[in-house]
């Protein structure tokens, strides 16, 4: 915690020595030499930085905070926001103090009595995280929601007595794509809170007369054939995005898939969808001729 907080120290330093230089310079003819100089090795509060200062997944003790808030002060900054993270941070304290819980509360009293009398500018983030849209306290019928459908084919011309096949209830970004958290993944303040609920509410039904020429893939049967290997077809159209078919890449060529039809087809649409649950981190991941 403390290398992390004197590296972005250390970056905000030198902004603030940039423009308090800038701003010496434009005013330097009203200023004399010694007070320049005065005002540059000792600037006054409003000139000197402030950082962000985290509590990290509750490792939080008011000795650590008294020690944090006096290097602040002898280091010359002028204050700080605090910012409640997790962040696969392992435990090193005793007890954590959880975001809002009674003993976090008692432990950030504290930080901005001893803060004050330090002289400092104090704020905090809205939150912990970055979970301003979100939280225990948004319940699911005051979230933010997604439009999911399916499709339940009948035979037209007469009534239909029976139950539609119900739309996906997942909680994610799309249809059957389960909610991914990167940062709870990690270790972080996810750990500490409960499941997240699912919710599902009937919209509307749309009925349509189907072309007699539409069917869905998995029915024209088609033979599967990739650049390496065999793969599972049901993955191809199963409708659900958790699922994936993998296709290794060749170390010289690129990778292909290939679907021959028994008759020659009219297709006027496909969709390719990159779903199915994937490291958060993946893209930092150097690629090798060794993985899918």
């Amino acid at each position: 915690m403390r290398s992390s907080f004197a590296r972005k120290a250390a970056c905000i330093l030198g902004i603030a020595s940039t423009l308090t230089a800038q701003s010496a310079r434009q005013n330097a003819s009203n200023q004399s030499p010694d007070l320049l100089q005065k005002n540059f090795l000792n600037p006054p509060n409003a000139a000197r930085p402030r950082v962000w200062w985290h509590w990290m997944n509750g490792n939080i003790t008011k000795e650590g905070i008294r020690l944090d808030l006096e290097w602040m002060k002898r280091a010359g900054l002028g204050g700080f926001q605090n910012f409640d993270a997790a962040l696969n941070t392992p435990k090193v304290v005793d007890t954590r103090l959880i975001y809002m819980d009674p003993g976090w509360r008692d432990a950030f009293r504290f930080a901005i009595e001893k803060g004050k009398s330090l002289g400092f500018e104090m704020a905090i983030a809205g939150s912990p995280g970055w979970s301003e849209t979100g939280g225990p306290w948004v319940t699911p019928e005051q979230a933010m929601k997604k439009y999911v459908w399916n499709e339940t084919v009948i035979e037209g011309g007469k009534p239909f007595t029976g139950t539609l096949s119900k739309p996906p209830i997942v909680t994610g970004p799309f249809q059957t794509l389960a909610s991914q958290d990167p940062m709870g993944s990690m270790g972080g303040a996810g750990t500490h809170s409960p499941s997240v609920p699912d919710f599902y509410k009937d919209s509307v039904v749309i009925a349509y007369r189907r072309p007699e020429d539409d069917k869905p893939v998995a029915a024209l049967n088609p033979t599967i054939t990739t650049s390496s290997c065999a793969t599972d077809s049901v993955a191809l159209w199963d409708n659900d995005l958790m699922t994936s078919a993998s296709i290794k890449a060749p170390t010289t060529e690129p990778a292909w898939l290939q679907l021959t039809f028994s008759e020659a087809q009219t297709i006027q649409s496909v969709t390719f969808a990159l779903g199915g649950p994937r490291n958060p981190l993946g893209m930092f991941i150097p690629e090798t001729n060794d993985g899918p």
